[in-house]
């Protein structure tokens, strides 16, 4: 096998760029390595940036053949790819010819079809939480039937109409969130922070090796 195919290789670039960003955290290691390690941060925001090109010429190879071949719903891409150009252009950062962030075209596109588009996918959310809310909150066992009084209770809390009712809502409805609710966030955060150490140390021993050719050998 060439060298530059041994997987090795990027499991020592992962490691050795983690170390980068950890070490400086536990240990004092003196100005240069933290300058270093205030270089490669920057480092890292361009490689990021250079995922966004990757990012829209994935977007052009999958939307530009469907509209050639008129697949279904092929008249989303084209409005897809027109408004992800139109933008692109008009927001270039470019003062001289009158472009960028400020400019009126990219404001428009901005203020009457991103955020309105943002906005209308967080009003649907709400629908699929209320359904899920639905389906949770039947007491067939003791685990829902405690879910749906807490849930009950919260709302009660939250609503005007139900402290206007009885103000002691309001009260269990903040120790129901500020006690219990609390207490699990907490042991969730726990149990991922735990679970996320673990995953960067595999990572870094190169045990883990999902992110590496869909997890292959």
């Amino acid at each position: 096998m060439a060298w530059y195919k041994r997987i090795e290789i990027p499991i020592l670039i992962t490691a050795i760029c983690a170390l980068i960003q950890i070490l400086p955290y536990y240990f004092t290691l003196g100005p240069v390595a933290e300058d270093f390690q205030s270089n490669f941060v920057n480092w890292q925001m361009v490689v990021g940036t250079g995922a966004l090109l990757v990012g829209a010429i994935a977007i052009l190879q999958l939307h530009i053949p469907r509209i050639m071949q008129r697949r279904p719903q092929w008249e989303y891409s084209l409005a897809l790819l027109l408004t992800f150009i139109i933008m692109v252009i008009f927001g270039l950062p470019i003062k001289e010819v009158g472009l960028g962030l400020t400019n009126p075209v990219f404001e428009f596109l901005y203020g009457n079809i991103l955020t309105p588009l943002s906005s209308t996918m967080y009003s649907i959310l709400g629908f699929f939480i209320a359904s899920a809310a639905y389906r949770a909150f039947r007491a067939r066992t003791l685990e829902a039937t405690v879910l749906l009084l807490a849930g009950s209770l919260l709302m009660l809390k939250n609503a005007p109409i139900g402290t206007a009712f009885w103000p002691g809502f309001g009260t269990i409805g903040d120790w129901l969130f500020n006690i219990p609710n609390m207490s699990t966030q907490r042991a969730i955060y726990i149990g991922g922070a735990l679970g996320a150490i673990v995953l960067g140390v595999r990572t870094i021993a190169g045990y883990e090796k999902g992110y590496l050719r869909g997890g292959g050998e």
